[in-house]
């Protein structure tokens, strides 16, 4: 029996069984297959690769399976392959045409991410019975499509407002009322927005006929958006100490046309651009920090509101710095083997994650009725997956 078995109401473990060294046979075999089959063989690839890590993914001594055959993946990619190089080739020769097709393959997108959820969801069981994703198409056009463009809009309304008052005002407070308005509101408006994909998300999805429900609100991803701020505002503040004069000065030339009238002296010719590169460098690590606040804080926030059929609930504990020193390492154990150890850390990776979710509750109790609905295409996985769009939680 499973040392993650609890008995009664008891907290239940998510416990990973997978090994490096069993996943990297798997990988390597992978790569070599896909790459003699000139790419074919990755449909199977990708097939063995989730019901490896599916299947080593155990709650209550029990285990997921994941379902989808390679040649429904084979014939999505072909399709998706094809589309995306005829759009190349419009975009190539006739431009117009092209722009044309990519507004109307952009508008699809919506419809892609909802059946992409649906598909992923009804290749996916625990205990036998399947997962299911019941949104609609609608709704996603409406959290995808309509209220982003609403949101633009009134950031777009907002500069324009504070721009009509920029030429009444000769001095610099324009610029500091944008930012003190503009800013503000893209933190709030991205949280909102957060929100909204997160229940339509979970509170559509099914465990069988079972439904997941979302106890989330708007205010509270709000809050993770704002506090992820307060992990960038540090690295800021040091960039601009730091380098702020030789930001000055590029931003001088840059709007002058090359004229500087405050130059910078230099112990040495490099330290310019020393500088800016270390700039450059630590913006992008507050921003990596600032995400990654977000991924653990919306994470634990969504799981640890969330039940099953009011009878089990989902748990989450995730801690910031142990997330930032995994990717960290598993960055590191990359790049130094070239990519050979990035099965490692993929295991790694997963094994972080199962060990940071629990779910409470007696699952014997769960009243689950296998539903019948099915998913033959796999078009929209292989189109969310090349654009490198996979929404979700």
């Amino acid at each position: 029996m499973s040392d993650n078995i609890s008995q009664g109401n008891g907290k239940h473990a998510v416990v990973f069984h997978g090994k490096s060294g069993e996943y990297f046979l798997i990988w390597l075999v992978n790569a070599l297959l896909t790459t003699i089959t000139l790419g074919i063989y990755s449909a199977w690839a990708t097939v063995r690769t989730r019901r490896y890590f599916y299947g080593n993914t155990e709650i209550n001594g029990d285990r997921f399976d994941y379902h989808a055959e390679p040649i429904q993946i084979l014939k999505g990619r072909i399709i998706v392959i094809g589309a995306l190089v005829l759009l190349y080739l419009l975009l190539l020769f006739t431009p117009v045409v092209g722009l044309a097709v990519l507004l109307v393959f952009s508008a699809l997108l919506p419809m892609l991410i909802i059946r992409n959820w649906r598909y992923n969801a009804i290749m996916t069981s625990y205990r036998g019975v399947r997962f299911n994703y019941l949104g609609s198409v609608k709704s996603g056009y409406w959290t995808f499509l309509a209220i982003p463009l609403l949101m633009a809009a009134v950031l777009v309304l907002l500069m324009t407002t504070v721009g009509s008052f920029s030429s009444l005002i000769s001095n610099a407070t324009p610029l500091i009322v944008a930012a003190l308005l503009y800013i503000p509101a893209l933190i709030a408006l991205g949280g909102v927005m957060k929100y909204m994909i997160a229940d339509l998300y979970v509170n559509n999805l099914r465990f069988g006929t079972a439904a997941f429900n979302a106890a989330i609100s708007k205010a509270a991803f709000i809050k993770i958006a704002f506090f992820s701020l307060l992990f960038f505002i540090p690295f800021l503040i040091w960039t601009l100490w730091f380098s702020g004069a030789v930001l000055l000065s590029v931003m001088e030339y840059v709007q002058t046309g090359g004229h500087i009238t405050h130059r910078v002296d230099y112990t040495s010719p490099y330290e310019g651009i020393f500088k800016l590169i270390a700039a450059y460098v630590s913006l992008i690590i507050g921003g990596l920090v600032a995400k990654c606040y977000i991924v653990v804080a919306e994470r634990n926030y969504i799981f640890s509101n969330t039940t099953l059929s009011d009878n089990v609930q989902v748990h989450s504990n995730m801690k910031l710095g142990a997330y930032l020193m995994l990717l960290f390492t598993n960055t590191l154990i990359t790049l130094f083997s070239l990519g050979l150890a990035a099965p490692v850390a993929q295991v790694r990776y997963a094994r972080f994650m199962a060990n940071a979710t629990q779910v409470s509750g007696d699952l014997s109790l769960l009243d689950v009725q296998a539903h019948g609905d099915t998913a033959r295409s796999a078009v929209a996985e292989e189109a969310i997956s090349a654009l490198d769009l996979n929404v979700g939680i």
